[in-house]
């Protein structure tokens, strides 16, 4: 019997020295950093990030590079919230024509107030920037079921570091929930945001509009257009120099979930196709790809703003040119 005690304490020693270094290898080596991150990035935030991507966020800390992620919903419909370092996350899953209440479509597309107006992506991608939220819109063909992606963004990575990071996203969301959809390629360069030109300049969602019957328009600001960002904005300014700056109007083209969230949340829009009143009017048409009517809206922004004739002109010029990039069909204008 004694014997058998020494001999398990012979074995026991080493057994226990062996468990230990290797558990230590495993702590403080590098495979062993790389095997604990790659293996929470599997399920991590529905663990559709992709992996060279997000390490370049994170680095191999799995603790504090992917500290939080929730589910909400069903892989149909619902949502992964995660942070990313100090990048904060969404992935959702949208049916079409989707009835939700004003939070939740907070939480579906969340955005913070951003100096910027939107810059399209590029490369084939329904997505935009702000330099503050960045998001990419996949329809999927097969379901109805839109994917869309939005990172809020920290201060320590550029614009087009996010936009790579989010496009990636997409992609491998579509693939894991077999998503038929059509991602884009490689990204170009993210320009830099516009800022107010005159009317006779503008050359982007601006364009075309009648600027002559507005004399207090003296600028615009305007984002690119490309037929592809679920979001076109112009807004008309008057920038003279003897006045304070003040935005007169305000107009916005919507797509997909993004035209869907507008109507929920515009109490001015009725459940019209078209309508207005008292300088705010809207319009929509249908556009490829999207079960969602796209919504075009112009509002005023100031209470000196009194000029019905010409916001609903000017709406009407901004949709017709909007619908037509965009390849929309059946627009239906206020009368």
């Amino acid at each position: 019997m004694k014997a058998l005690r020494r001999w398990a304490v012979w074995i026991g020693v080493p057994l226990a020295l062996a468990t230990l270094a290797g558990y230590g290898w495993y702590r403080l080596s590098d495979t062993g950093k790389r095997w604990r991150y790659e293996s929470k990035l599997e399920t991590y935030c529905g663990g559709v990030l992709p992996y060279e991507e997000t390490v370049a966020f994170t680095g191999m800390d799995h603790e504090r590079g992917l500290p939080h992620d929730i589910r909400h919903g069903r892989a149909d419909r619902g949502y992964d919230f995660c942070k990313v370092a100090d990048l904060y996350v969404t992935v959702s899953r949208l049916p079409a024509r989707a009835s939700l209440g004003n939070t939740d479509w907070d939480q579906y597309l969340p955005a913070e107030r951003a100096e910027a107006l939107p810059i399209p992506l590029g490369g084939g991608w329904r997505g935009f920037t702000d330099l503050t939220n960045t998001a990419v819109v996949l329809p999927c063909r097969n379901r109805d079921t839109t994917l869309v992606v939005t990172a809020i963004k920290d201060e320590s990575h550029g614009p087009g570091q996010v936009a790579e990071f989010v496009t990636a996203t997409a992609a491998k969301a579509a693939e894991r929930w077999d998503c038929d959809a059509t991602p884009g390629g490689p990204l170009p360069s993210i320009p830099n945001a516009g800022g107010v030109t005159a009317p006779s300049a503008a050359q982007g969602a601006c364009a075309g509009l009648p600027f002559t019957r507005e004399e207090r328009i003296s600028g615009v600001k305007e984002t690119r257009t490309s037929g592809a960002s679920p979001l076109d904005i112009c807004v008309l300014v008057n920038d003279d120099y003897y006045t304070t700056r003040e935005d007169l109007y305000y107009l916005e083209a919507t797509f997909g979930p993004y035209a869907a969230n507008r109507r929920a949340q515009g109490s001015y829009m009725t459940d019209a196709d078209a309508g207005g009143s008292k300088e705010t009017y809207w319009a929509s048409a249908r556009c490829p790809d999207d079960r969602d009517r796209a919504s075009f809206v112009i509002r005023p922004q100031t209470a000196t703003t009194n000029n019905p004739g010409f916001a609903k002109a000017a709406l009407i010029a901004f949709a017709k040119r909007a619908a037509q990039q965009h390849g929309c069909t059946d627009l239906q204008l206020p009368r």
